[in-house]
Parts: C-alpha cells; structure tokens; sequence
C-alpha cells in the first residue's frame, strides 16, 4: 500500500471508531456508517440463512427478481464483524472482497459509454497542439423526445414534443447540442433560472444533427453512476411538473479532452473550452 491509501484507511478507521463488541445498538451503529460511507448492494446468498436475522437488527435488506439484497457501508471490517454478532457464517474470502466484488461490478455496469456520441471532431494530436490532454473523455447528455435515424444517425425530434437536455457530469442543463454548451447554473437552480428549450434541425437549409458510434477509447468519468442518478431524478421531476411531457429519454455521449494541468476541458466536437471539472 502507499502511503496515501494507508492514511485514507486510518482515517476511515478513526472516523469510524471501534468495532461494536454485541448486537445491542448495532443497527444505530451502522446508521451512522452509512453518512460516512455511501452503501452498496450486496447479494446475499442462500446458504447464509440471513435475511431474517439482519432485519431483526434493524438492518435494510430487499428482495426483487428472486434476489436479496443487503444495503451496507463498504467496510468489510464492519461487515464481518456484523455477521459474527448476529449469528451468521462467516463470508467466504470476508467482507472485504465481497464488497470490493459488488462495487467493481456496480462500476462495470455503470462504466459504458452511451453507444452513440455527438460527432468527434478533435483528434487527440490537435487536442495536445492546443494545450490539453491526448486522454479522451466521455461526459453524458440525456435528451428527451428525440429519435435517431438509423440509416444516418440523424437526431430527430418528435412531433413538437419539448426536447430539453442535461449533462450528467457536469450536472447543468444544455443550452445547445450544435454545437453543444452547457448552461452556467446547476441543476438544483433551473427552478429558478429556467430550463432551456432545444432545437433539433432537420430541414433543407440546415441539415439534421448526425451522431456517430461512440469512440471505443473514450474513458468515462469516475463517478459517472451518481451523476447519472441526479440528472435522472431531476427529469422525472421536471416531467411531473410539466405535465408527463418529457417522454423519452436518449443518452448520447459528448467527447471532451481534460487540460494537460489544470484549467477548462475541451469540447472535442467544437474545439472550444468548457466550464473546469475534475475528470479522473
């Protein structure tokens, strides 16, 4: 381990304080464990008998598709000493890797790259002459009542339905898709600041926006889950408040170069710098 991941534990391990030694409070325990630490999911097997006795302890656990799922911080520590006080095998391999196992494929869910993106129009060598980065990038746009065109990839809209976007990363509404921009205000201000209506061109004197397949080494942000569950909880809101009128939603990805230090990103469709974020 390095030294930072070794601080990173003890300070976790110091946050968190002691291990409980009984049952008693546990569920109170772990309460504060997950305003810590946001929980995962984690499969519960058959063979551990368990789904009873966890919620016996207060203790979150759902059941869909045939599966049970138990709601923890991701500490494994926290997790094996759980299963001991209450009774329960132990995890085979321990806590640890079960939960390092469910986060990797919660984050190789969540990882993939909308399949089509706005068209990539900076090569990676132009990128460096303008002073960014080589490492290309994959933010996400989800855009409501829009269609694509599969013999062409042209992005249509539907019969005069509102068609408004967001970026999830970047966590604003966009004020354009060509070429596309984001507007100066978060999500949680567009009650106030308004949310833009877009344009989709499709007629003889300005030609339809046409997508492409999304470049296969396009890395997608860290975080990319999270981002996606805001800008998603603020559609469906905005599609209440506007009377069920945001219809479907189509992800589409924007291509973008991080600065080579530090500074705004670069948009890879136009060439242009965008609002600064942290992508890694």
């Amino acid at each position: 381990m390095t030294p930072h991941e070794i601080e990173t534990l003890l300070r976790h391990q110091k946050a968190r304080g002691p291990l409980p030694s009984s049952s008693e409070g546990l569920s109170a325990w772990i309460t504060a464990l997950h305003h810590q630490l946001p929980p995962v999911s984690l499969e519960l097997q058959s063979q551990w008998n368990a789904i009873s006795r966890l919620r016996a302890a207060g203790l979150v656990v759902e059941e869909a598709d045939g599966k049970a799922m138990l709601r923890f911080p991701p500490d494994g520590d926290a997790l094996d000493r759980t299963f001991a006080l209450l009774g329960l095998p132990p995890i085979e391999g321990g806590g640890a890797a079960a939960l390092l196992s469910t986060a990797e494929r919660a984050a190789n869910a969540a990882g993939c790259a909308p399949a089509v993106s706005l068209p990539l129009r900076v090569q990676a060598a132009k990128a460096c002459a303008l002073g960014w980065s080589s490492e290309l990038f994959s933010l996400t746009l989800l855009i409501s009542n829009v269609s694509l065109r599969e013999e062409d990839g042209a992005l249509l809209g539907k019969g005069g339905a509102p068609v408004v976007a967001v970026c999830a990363e970047y966590d604003r509404p966009v004020t354009s898709l060509d070429p596309p921009g984001v507007a100066g205000y978060r999500l949680e201000e567009a009650r106030t600041q308004g949310v833009p209506m877009l344009r989709v061109a499709a007629g003889w004197f300005r030609p339809p926006l046409r997508l492409e397949p999304t470049a296969q080494n396009a890395r997608v942000p860290a975080g990319r889950s999270e981002a996606l569950g805001r800008a998603e909880r603020f559609l469906d809101a905005l599609d209440e408040a506007w009377q069920r009128r945001i219809g479907s939603v189509l992800e589409v990805a924007w291509p973008v170069y991080r600065p080579a230090r530090a500074g705004p990103l670069l948009d890879a469709v136009a060439g242009r710098p965008l609002p600064e974020m942290e992508l890694r």
